[in-house]
Protein backbone atom coordinates (compact mmCIF):
# COMPACT_ATOMS: atom_id res chain seq x y z
CA UNK A 1 0.00 0.00 0.00
CA UNK A 2 1.10 3.78 -0.93
CA UNK A 3 1.01 5.87 1.29
CA UNK A 4 0.16 9.41 0.83
CA UNK A 5 2.78 12.26 1.14
CA UNK A 6 3.09 15.06 3.56
CA UNK A 7 1.72 17.49 0.71
CA UNK A 8 -1.12 15.41 -0.10
CA UNK A 9 -2.59 14.39 3.55
CA UNK A 10 -2.47 18.31 3.73
CA UNK A 11 -5.08 18.66 0.82
CA UNK A 12 -4.89 20.98 -2.02
CA UNK A 13 -3.32 24.59 -1.41
CA UNK A 14 -5.28 27.39 -0.63
CA UNK A 15 -6.74 29.47 -3.46
CA UNK A 16 -6.87 33.10 -2.91
CA UNK A 17 -10.30 34.68 -2.62
CA UNK A 18 -10.53 36.42 -5.89
CA UNK A 19 -14.04 39.19 -6.48
CA UNK A 20 -15.77 37.99 -9.38
CA UNK A 21 -15.10 40.27 -12.65
CA UNK A 22 -17.97 40.97 -14.51
CA UNK A 23 -17.22 42.10 -18.18
CA UNK A 24 -18.85 44.02 -21.07
CA UNK A 25 -17.78 42.16 -24.00
CA UNK A 26 -18.31 43.16 -27.52
CA UNK A 27 -16.60 46.55 -27.51
CA UNK A 28 -15.25 45.50 -29.79
CA UNK A 29 -15.45 41.38 -29.75
CA UNK A 30 -12.10 40.73 -30.91
CA UNK A 31 -11.05 43.45 -28.59
CA UNK A 32 -12.57 41.67 -25.81
CA UNK A 33 -11.44 38.14 -26.53
CA UNK A 34 -7.78 39.88 -26.01
CA UNK A 35 -8.74 41.65 -22.77
CA UNK A 36 -10.23 38.19 -21.72
CA UNK A 37 -6.92 36.27 -22.73
CA UNK A 38 -4.55 38.92 -20.82
CA UNK A 39 -6.54 38.78 -17.89
CA UNK A 40 -5.54 34.57 -17.81
CA UNK A 41 -2.31 34.92 -19.12
CA UNK A 42 -1.46 38.18 -16.08
CA UNK A 43 -2.87 36.16 -13.16
CA UNK A 44 -0.26 34.65 -10.87
CA UNK A 45 -1.83 31.07 -10.58
CA UNK A 46 -0.88 27.52 -10.87
CA UNK A 47 -4.03 26.21 -10.94
CA UNK A 48 -6.60 26.46 -12.89
CA UNK A 49 -9.11 27.11 -9.49
CA UNK A 50 -6.66 29.62 -8.96
CA UNK A 51 -8.13 31.90 -11.28
CA UNK A 52 -10.40 34.83 -10.76
CA UNK A 53 -14.21 33.74 -11.80
CA UNK A 54 -15.09 35.94 -14.99
CA UNK A 55 -18.53 36.41 -15.95
CA UNK A 56 -18.36 37.63 -20.06
CA UNK A 57 -21.33 38.94 -21.72
CA UNK A 58 -20.98 40.17 -25.45
CA UNK A 59 -24.40 42.14 -26.36
CA UNK A 60 -24.89 43.03 -30.04
CA UNK A 61 -27.51 45.33 -28.49
CA UNK A 62 -25.30 48.04 -27.36
CA UNK A 63 -25.02 50.86 -30.23
CA UNK A 64 -22.21 52.59 -31.86
CA UNK A 65 -20.16 54.77 -29.34
CA UNK A 66 -18.66 56.56 -31.96
CA UNK A 67 -21.40 57.42 -33.68
CA UNK A 68 -23.25 58.57 -30.30
CA UNK A 69 -19.96 60.50 -29.49
CA UNK A 70 -19.21 61.91 -33.14
CA UNK A 71 -22.71 61.65 -35.43
CA UNK A 72 -25.09 62.36 -32.25
CA UNK A 73 -26.37 58.65 -33.04
CA UNK A 74 -28.30 56.45 -30.05
CA UNK A 75 -26.25 57.03 -26.82
CA UNK A 76 -25.25 53.38 -25.96
CA UNK A 77 -25.22 54.31 -22.06
CA UNK A 78 -28.83 52.39 -21.47
CA UNK A 79 -27.56 49.80 -23.17
CA UNK A 80 -24.32 49.54 -21.18
CA UNK A 81 -26.09 49.93 -18.33
CA UNK A 82 -28.63 47.36 -18.77
CA UNK A 83 -25.50 44.28 -19.19
CA UNK A 84 -23.92 45.66 -16.08
CA UNK A 85 -27.14 44.92 -13.87
CA UNK A 86 -27.44 41.69 -15.74
CA UNK A 87 -23.84 40.76 -14.42
CA UNK A 88 -24.43 42.05 -11.23
CA UNK A 89 -27.38 39.56 -10.90
CA UNK A 90 -25.28 36.79 -12.07
CA UNK A 91 -23.19 37.17 -9.62
CA UNK A 92 -20.37 39.66 -9.96
CA UNK A 93 -18.58 41.92 -7.88
CA UNK A 94 -17.11 44.38 -10.37
CA UNK A 95 -17.12 45.29 -13.71
CA UNK A 96 -14.54 45.77 -15.78
CA UNK A 97 -15.14 48.10 -19.20
CA UNK A 98 -12.32 47.17 -21.55
CA UNK A 99 -13.14 49.87 -23.80
CA UNK A 100 -11.36 53.58 -23.49
CA UNK A 101 -13.83 55.33 -25.43
CA UNK A 102 -16.49 53.60 -23.39
CA UNK A 103 -15.31 54.22 -20.16
CA UNK A 104 -16.97 58.07 -21.04
CA UNK A 105 -20.33 56.24 -19.88
CA UNK A 106 -18.58 55.16 -16.81
CA UNK A 107 -19.71 56.99 -14.30
CA UNK A 108 -23.63 56.39 -15.97
CA UNK A 109 -22.82 52.56 -15.30
CA UNK A 110 -21.35 52.75 -11.98
CA UNK A 111 -24.90 54.82 -11.15
CA UNK A 112 -27.36 52.21 -11.96
CA UNK A 113 -25.13 49.35 -9.79
CA UNK A 114 -23.80 48.28 -6.30
CA UNK A 115 -20.68 47.60 -7.61
CA UNK A 116 -17.71 49.12 -8.72
CA UNK A 117 -16.84 49.65 -12.73
CA UNK A 118 -13.18 49.86 -12.29
CA UNK A 119 -11.60 53.34 -13.99
CA UNK A 120 -9.38 52.56 -17.00
CA UNK A 121 -8.41 56.75 -17.19
CA UNK A 122 -6.79 56.68 -13.63
CA UNK A 123 -5.23 52.90 -14.20
CA UNK A 124 -3.78 53.97 -17.48
CA UNK A 125 -2.27 58.04 -15.94
CA UNK A 126 -0.86 55.94 -12.99
CA UNK A 127 0.55 53.65 -14.59
CA UNK A 128 2.01 56.17 -17.24
CA UNK A 129 3.04 58.60 -14.15
CA UNK A 130 5.06 55.60 -12.44
CA UNK A 131 7.04 54.05 -15.89
CA UNK A 132 8.26 58.20 -15.77
CA UNK A 133 6.52 59.10 -19.20
CA UNK A 134 6.32 63.15 -19.73
CA UNK A 135 5.10 62.96 -23.31
CA UNK A 136 2.77 60.13 -24.54
CA UNK A 137 1.76 59.77 -28.20
CA UNK A 138 -1.63 58.83 -27.78
CA UNK A 139 -3.12 56.64 -30.77
CA UNK A 140 -7.04 56.76 -29.70
CA UNK A 141 -10.34 56.93 -31.38
CA UNK A 142 -11.60 59.73 -32.77
CA UNK A 143 -14.43 59.95 -30.03
CA UNK A 144 -11.72 59.84 -27.16
CA UNK A 145 -10.01 62.97 -28.96
CA UNK A 146 -13.42 64.32 -29.18
CA UNK A 147 -14.76 63.79 -25.61
CA UNK A 148 -11.57 64.64 -24.07
CA UNK A 149 -11.19 62.83 -21.33
CA UNK A 150 -8.25 60.81 -21.70
CA UNK A 151 -6.12 64.12 -22.25
CA UNK A 152 -7.73 65.97 -19.37
CA UNK A 153 -6.48 63.07 -16.63
CA UNK A 154 -3.30 62.99 -18.41
CA UNK A 155 -2.76 66.61 -18.12
CA UNK A 156 -3.86 66.74 -14.68
CA UNK A 157 -0.88 64.35 -13.31
CA UNK A 158 1.47 66.85 -15.34
CA UNK A 159 1.85 64.94 -18.61
CA UNK A 160 1.89 66.28 -21.92
CA UNK A 161 -0.21 64.64 -24.33
CA UNK A 162 1.34 64.22 -28.44
CA UNK A 163 -1.39 63.65 -30.78
CA UNK A 164 -1.58 62.61 -34.22
CA UNK A 165 -1.94 65.50 -37.43
CA UNK A 166 -5.45 64.62 -39.40
CA UNK A 167 -4.34 62.10 -41.98
CA UNK A 168 -2.25 60.11 -39.50
CA UNK A 169 -4.98 60.29 -36.97
CA UNK A 170 -7.47 59.57 -40.09
CA UNK A 171 -4.75 55.98 -40.07
CA UNK A 172 -5.04 55.24 -37.11
CA UNK A 173 -8.97 55.20 -37.02
CA UNK A 174 -8.78 53.60 -39.95
CA UNK A 175 -7.08 50.87 -38.47
CA UNK A 176 -10.21 50.69 -35.49
CA UNK A 177 -12.34 50.09 -38.55
CA UNK A 178 -10.62 47.27 -39.84
CA UNK A 179 -10.61 45.33 -37.13
CA UNK A 180 -14.01 45.91 -36.18
CA UNK A 181 -14.72 44.68 -39.86
CA UNK A 182 -12.79 41.74 -39.61
CA UNK A 183 -9.93 42.80 -41.62
CA UNK A 184 -6.91 42.34 -38.99
CA UNK A 185 -4.09 41.60 -41.16
CA UNK A 186 -4.51 44.90 -42.72
CA UNK A 187 -4.99 46.71 -39.70
CA UNK A 188 -1.44 45.52 -38.44
CA UNK A 189 0.20 46.47 -41.28
CA UNK A 190 -1.48 50.05 -41.91
CA UNK A 191 -0.59 50.09 -37.50
CA UNK A 192 3.24 49.60 -38.70
CA UNK A 193 2.98 52.93 -40.28
CA UNK A 194 1.03 54.71 -37.70
CA UNK A 195 3.60 53.84 -34.92
CA UNK A 196 6.67 54.48 -37.15
CA UNK A 197 4.91 57.72 -38.28
CA UNK A 198 7.20 61.33 -36.75
CA UNK A 199 4.53 62.54 -34.69
CA UNK A 200 4.95 59.23 -32.34
CA UNK A 201 8.70 59.93 -32.49
CA UNK A 202 7.68 63.76 -30.78
CA UNK A 203 6.61 61.60 -27.57
CA UNK A 204 8.80 59.61 -25.35
CA UNK A 205 6.57 57.22 -25.27
CA UNK A 206 3.80 55.67 -27.61
CA UNK A 207 0.25 54.33 -25.51
CA UNK A 208 -1.86 52.18 -27.82
CA UNK A 209 -5.32 54.03 -26.26
CA UNK A 210 -7.51 51.57 -27.80
CA UNK A 211 -8.69 47.99 -27.00
CA UNK A 212 -9.12 47.32 -30.86
CA UNK A 213 -5.80 48.28 -31.24
CA UNK A 214 -4.63 45.96 -28.74
CA UNK A 215 -4.40 42.20 -30.88
CA UNK A 216 -2.28 44.33 -33.50
CA UNK A 217 1.06 44.43 -31.42
CA UNK A 218 1.12 41.23 -29.40
CA UNK A 219 4.65 41.83 -28.16
CA UNK A 220 4.96 45.48 -27.51
CA UNK A 221 8.59 46.92 -27.05
CA UNK A 222 9.30 48.57 -23.61
CA UNK A 223 8.29 52.11 -24.93
CA UNK A 224 4.82 50.90 -26.13
CA UNK A 225 2.39 51.09 -23.59
CA UNK A 226 -0.57 49.12 -23.83
CA UNK A 227 -4.17 50.51 -22.24
CA UNK A 228 -5.31 46.43 -22.74
CA UNK A 229 -2.72 44.93 -20.59
CA UNK A 230 -2.67 47.86 -18.11
CA UNK A 231 -6.39 47.49 -17.47
CA UNK A 232 -6.66 43.92 -17.30
CA UNK A 233 -3.45 44.21 -14.16
CA UNK A 234 -5.66 47.07 -12.87
CA UNK A 235 -8.75 44.77 -12.99
CA UNK A 236 -7.04 41.99 -11.47
CA UNK A 237 -5.57 43.95 -8.44
CA UNK A 238 -8.69 45.72 -7.86
CA UNK A 239 -10.80 41.75 -7.64
CA UNK A 240 -7.61 40.49 -5.28
CA UNK A 241 -8.93 40.71 -1.47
Amino acid sequence: MAWPSSAEAAGPPSVPRRQTIGLIGGLGPLACARFYSRLVELTDADTDAAHPEVILLSSPAVPSRLDHLLHGGPSPAPALREVARRLQAAGAELIALPSLTSQTYRCEIAAALDIPVVDMLTALTRHLHAAGVHRPALAVTDGTRQVGHLHSALTAEGLHPVLPGPQDQERVQECVHLVKSGQVDAARELFRSVVGAPWASAGDAFVIGCTDLSPLVTEPPPHIHDVGDIYARAVLAYAAV
